[in-house]
This record gives structure tokens, sequence and C-alpha cells, in this order.
């Protein structure tokens, strides 16, 4: 069974977006580039789509730490996250609003983009240690690695 914690950080995950799009297109724009109406809609698209596998591999980690999967995707899933959180950070960058991220992204920029360097960063180290198979430091890390809840208490809109 899931631990109370882990669910709350499944309930956190839930937002944007598909990276392959943006890597395709040479990375997210830089602020002074001006996007299309339909550049602009891809770009929150593909957030969302980056939430959602974070969704689905969270609750996978979830699983293996809680002893419901074997740890033979460990590493796999880990990977999968950090990028993902690599990834999620290029699609901010470009300051389009929308989605379920709240203005205040944009506003704040300076404490959301070192968030985002924080969580590429962890998500990073949990990776490598999920790649070695170290499944006690992962569960030990998943707070720090995983800090969803904190950032979408601040930067997110609540769902409709």
């Amino acid at each position: 069974m899931k631990s109370h914690a882990f669910l709350i950080l499944l309930s956190a995950l839930a937002l944007t977006g598909a990276a392959a799009a943006t890597r395709a297109a040479g990375g997210a724009p830089g602020p002074a580039q001006v996007l299309t109406k339909e550049e602009a809609e891809g770009l929150i698209f593909e957030r969302q789509q980056l939430m959602k596998q974070m969704e689905e591999d969270a609750e996978t980690l979830g699983d293996i730490v809680a002893g419901l999967q074997p740890p033979d995707k460990l590493g796999q899933v880990t990977r999968s996250l950090a990028t993902a959180a690599h990834d999620m950070r290029a699609t901010f960058e470009a300051k389009i609003p929308g989605g379920r991220a709240k203005p205040d992204a944009w506003a704040n920029w300076p404490d959301y983009s070192k968030r985002m360097d924080d969580f590429e960063l962890k998500a990073e180290e949990m990776a490598k240690l999920g790649e070695a198979g170290n499944l006690p430091a992962v569960t030990a890390m998943l707070g720090a690695a995983l800090p969803c809840k904190e950032c979408h208490d601040v930067y997110r809109l609540p769902k409709k």
C-alpha cells in the first residue's frame, strides 16, 4: 500500500508536456523570441505531457519503493524523471503563460528558475542512484528530488 506522503506527492505532480517536440525544434525559444499562437499552444501542451509522464513515473517509483513492484525498473524510471525535469525547464524558459501554470512563475522568475534548477539537479542525482540500483538512497532522496508539491502550491492553479 502506498504511503500517505507519496499519495500527496502524486496528487501534486499532475500538470504538463512532450520534450521531443522541443528538442526537434532546437529547444525552447528564448524570452526575446515571438511565438505564434500555435507555437505557444504547442509549448504549453509539451509542459502538460511532461507533467503527465512524470506523474506516471512517480507512481511507478512509489510502487517500487513500497515493494509493490520489483526494483528492476528503478534505473529506467529515475532516469525518465531526471530527463523530464531537464526538459521541463526549457518549456518554461520561453515564459509562455497557460495551462495550470500561474503567471507568478514568470513574475517571480528568479525564484521559479532556482526551484527548477534545484529540481533538475536533485532528479539527476536520484537517477544516478537509481541506475546504480541503490533503492535505499533513492527512497531517502524522494522528497528532495521530487519537490513538486512545494512548487505547485506557489506556482500552479488548482484543477477546475
